[in-house]
Parts: structure tokens; sequence; C-alpha cells
């Protein structure tokens, strides 16, 4: 039964899921993969040195750099809030 995870924006959430697909036997042959503005999502304007998400030819390409293949922005960092979340 092919899979095709749900994640539709352009986090590392994404990220993960291209890693998954490339990992499993029965993935699906789809990336939910965002087509908003930058504005929809602006939290994640710049959260790469550099994007990790080449299309060519309606094709996602994960990278084979180490780790989850990416670096995160040093300026996204800074200017990001540290929040811990819990339970009510």
């Amino acid at each position: 039964l092919p899979v095709t995870p749900h994640c539709a924006n352009l986090s590392l959430v994404t990220l993960f899921t291209m890693h998954l697909l490339r990992s499993i036997p029965n993935a699906g042959k789809y990336l939910e993969f965002s087509i908003e503005g930058s504005d929809y999502y602006p939290w994640q304007d710049g959260l790469f040195v550099q994007s990790p998400y080449n299309i060519v030819d309606g094709h996602a390409r994960v990278t084979d750099a180490p780790g989850w293949g990416v670096e995160i922005s040093p300026d996204w960092l800074a200017r990001s809030q540290y929040q811990i979340s819990t339970a009510p």
C-alpha cells in the first residue's frame, strides 16, 4: 500500500517527510508541497542557509549532505522566540 504523508509547508517537516519517503519501500510517488506565497507561513522565511527544496521538472531531490542535509540560518535563529508548550 503506497504511503504519502501529509506535510504542506516549507519547514523541517517537509524535509523529514522527504527523507522518510526515500527510506521506506512503499513510498507513494507524490510529495505534498507548499505552493503558498511567503506571506502564508511568514515564520519559515529565511529558515535555511540554502533551501533544500530544489524542484526540477516536477521532481524533488533529497540531499546527500550529512544529517538532515540543511543548515538553519543563524539570522533566523536570532529573530526566533523560545517557547515551551504545556498541556492545559
